[in-house]
Formats: structure tokens, C-alpha cells, sequence
């Protein structure tokens, strides 16, 4: 859903394809998943951290709590690009990297694991590739196969350093 931040995940009702309108609390209940994926953050840029941190530990332990056996992956947000991160006072790649790091010190590589995709779509500087978006925040469309293909990848090679 557009806007759905750690303040407002177990309220919003969102479509899932052959379930329909469910909260994040039913569809937890719907099956029991392998693996979950999260990635929340942007939206909750500018607000209080330690506030944030706090929602983002309540959202974990009620899906490891509703899903015990599932492994969760907890991926950092997307960079900005660089001219929306110089003009910005809030929304800027200091701010994403001090809350990515914070959100990666939740994993233990047992059970929850850090996913960092900003290499793949970064410039040589560390900024959201100006060619990869539109609105200087959200990637193309277009690269969500990539973004897909690369968390198969380090699912895997996460998964298979964790059995060894």
C-alpha cells in the first residue's frame, strides 16, 4: 500500500492477489510462510528514531511470534538520488543510511537477516542512480526484476552459509 510505515502496518487493510483487503495480522494467520520479507523506513524519515526503532521491534517480534518457523529478511531503503539528497533537510542519504544502519543491528543472522540492495541500484557516489528514477526516490519499474532476482541470489547465499 502506498504510505505504509511501522506507525500504521497492523492497521492498514491492503489487496492481496487471491486473498483479497487483509491486515498484516490476518494475512500472518492465512499460512504458515517460510520466509518473510520487510522492508519499511522511508516513510518514516523525520520522525523521532528511537520512536521508529521501537514500532520496527513491535513488527518483528508479532511476525516471528504469528510465523515461529519463517526466517525473516529485513532489507535497508533505497539511497535517493543525490540532488534530492543535498536539497533535502529530512529525506536524505545521511538520514537512510543512520536508520539502515539502526534497522540492520536487528538481525542476528540466525533468524533475521540485513539485506542491503543500494549497491545494485547506487551510483558511483553512493546516491540512487539519477537514471534509475523519476522521482529521485522509487526505482523504475522496470528493475523490480533485478531488485527480485538479486534477493533469490543473497536468499540463497544466505541460506547456505547459515547451514554450514
Amino acid at each position: 500500500t502506498v504510505g505504509m510505515s511501522v506507525y500504521n502496518v497492523f492497521d492498514d487493510k491492503v489487496s492481496v492477489p487471491n486473498v483479497g483487503k487483509i491486515t498484516l495480522n490476518e494475512l500472518l494467520k492465512e499460512k504458515d510462510y517460510d520466509k518473510v520479507y520487510i522492508m519499511l523506513g522511508i516513510n518514516e524519515i523525520g520522525y523521532q528514531t528511537d520512536q521508529t526503532l521501537e514500532k520496527y521491534a513491535k513488527l518483528l517480534d508479532t511476525v516471528k511470534q504469528a510465523q515461529p518457523d519463517a526466517i525473516l529478511f529485513v532489507q535497508g531503503n533505497l539511497h535517493v538520488t543525490k540532488e534530492l539528497s543535498q536539497s533535502d533537510d529530512i529525506i536524505n542519504n545521511e538520514a537512510i543510511n543512520r536508520l539502515n544502519t539502526s534497522i540492520s543491528k536487528f538481525a542476528d543472522n540466525k533468524r533475521i537477516f540485513y539485506l542491503d540492495i543500494n549497491p545494485v541500484f547506487d551510483d558511483a557516489e553512493g546516491n540512487l542512480d539519477e537514471e534509475k528514477t523519476s522521482d529521485k526516490i522509487h526505482i523504475y519499474a522496470k528493475y523490480y526484476i533485478d531488485w527480485g532476482k538479486w534477493i533469490i541470489e543473497e536468499t540463497t547465499a544466505i541460506l547456505s552459509e547459515a547451514d554450514h
